[in-house]
């Protein structure tokens, strides 16, 4: 499969107020570098341009090692690239995971998870290596943290409560007021039960894919068509690893 990126990965504009010696990276660049390391790209995202030059753009690229492509836990660890060539953000790099039954991918944000931030100026070849390697070590450790999610159970109100949490973050995130009684609903007999891993997988997998009935703050109804864009994607996936972990 050939993954190919906009325009502006070749032909960067320099965001206003940097220097003419500031050193702009080229998303191809960073992808060129791991795939050169076994890194295999598997999907490839541009982020809305918030000027009307083409050329202003941020890359959400997520790429999984050839070593570490096996399932743990149900999921593939990988590592998500978010990079801007216009010099205005720092290469980042999260740790991932693509859970292998739904083809939803997850986002770890945690405060013990290793994540990079790297400004352009100190990209090298061996600091992507570097820092790749330490963030898919870092996708592994969360891949295996699943175990505690599964044995974890929910009692109680608990479950409705992770779900009315998680229908504050869809307001604040996307602007959709929805039930949290609908987020819960599965749409696959695996993900049924109150183990906190089923239950962050409904919820997620709702929210991200779409189709629940939910009224906007003027009372309209309206159906969710699930989270496109990469921003808001990137925000909400994040956010739910992280109330997860608050239910441990």
């Amino acid at each position: 499969m050939t993954f190919e990126l906009p325009v502006a990965a070749v032909s960067p504009l320099q965001s206003e107020g940097l220097s003419q010696k500031y050193q702009i990276i080229h998303t191809t660049d960073v992808v060129d570098i791991m795939t050169e390391h076994d890194f295999i790209v598997t999907q490839v995202h541009s982020m809305k341009p918030r000027v009307r030059d083409p050329r202003v753009v941020e890359h959400f690229i997520r790429l999984r090692h050839k070593d570490f492509s096996h399932e743990i836990n149900g999921t593939i660890p990988e590592v998500l690239v978010v990079n801007s060539n216009d010099g205005s953000t720092s290469l980042r790099m999260d740790a991932a995971l693509f859970r292998l039954i739904c083809g939803n991918g997850l986002i770890v944000k945690s405060a013990d998870i290793y994540r990079s931030r790297l400004r352009h100026v100190d990209v090298t070849e061996q600091s992507v290596i570097q820092e790749s390697k330490k963030v898919i070590n870092a996708a592994i450790e969360a891949a295996k943290r699943i175990e505690k999610f599964q044995k974890k159970i929910l009692m109680g109100y608990a479950v409705y409560e992770f779900a009315c949490e998680a229908s504050e973050l869809a307001l604040k995130i996307v602007g959709s007021n929805m039930n949290p009684g609908d987020l819960l609903v599965s749409r696959r007999d695996e993900d049924s039960g109150a183990a906190l891993w089923n239950v962050l997988n409904r919820v997620q997998e709702n929210l991200v894919k779409g189709g629940i009935t939910y009224r906007t703050r003027k009372g309209r109804q309206m159906t969710s068509r699930g989270i496109t864009g990469a921003t808001p994607l990137i925000q909400m996936n994040e956010r739910l690893w992280s109330l997860a972990e608050d239910y441990l």
